[in-house]
């Protein structure tokens, strides 16, 4: 993790995790801005704004869901252009590569609560660096699971 800078091109701010805001109040930056965006983007489809139509924007893709909706792997495997859009109107990431599959039976976050499917995304900043991550998904929660190396 590198040292938050104010000048980082993809941005600076107080991280806010999958859950809530960091209890410290730390700055963050970079990737680590990115990556913490990202289960924001897939649980929230539009955003509260002023002035914009019905007062709300864009914003996201709800995937929890897709819970109990998609019943086949044909099913998800046509969900993934709609989490490709939600990701990409992140204007820092330039491009993704998303996978989506049933979990192995078992699969638990760290609290216990049963993970039902398992999201594998690949994206390229537009600063170039490439991350993957793989996101656990229930009803009630998106959160990462596993760094990919």
């Amino acid at each position: 993790m590198n040292t938050p800078s104010p000048g980082d091109p993809l941005g600076y701010d107080v991280l806010v995790d999958e859950h809530d805001l960091d209890p410290t109040g730390r700055s963050a930056t970079g990737e680590e801005l990115v990556l913490a965006a990202i289960p924001h983007r897939l649980t929230c489809e539009r955003l509260p704004m002023i002035g914009a139509p019905d007062d709300y924007v864009p914003f996201g893709i709800d995937v929890r869901l897709w819970v109990g909706e998609a019943t086949t792997a044909a099913d998800l495997t046509g969900k993934i252009p709609l989490a490709d859009e939600a990701l990409q109107r992140d204007e820092r990431i330039a491009s993704t590569s998303i996978a989506i599959d049933f979990a192995p039976a078992g699969t638990t976050f760290d609290d216990g609560a049963t993970v039902t499917l398992i999201m594998r995304v690949t994206f390229t900043t537009v600063t170039g660096v490439t991350l993957s991550r793989v996101l656990g998904i229930s009803a009630v929660t998106v959160a990462f699971l596993a760094q990919v190396p």
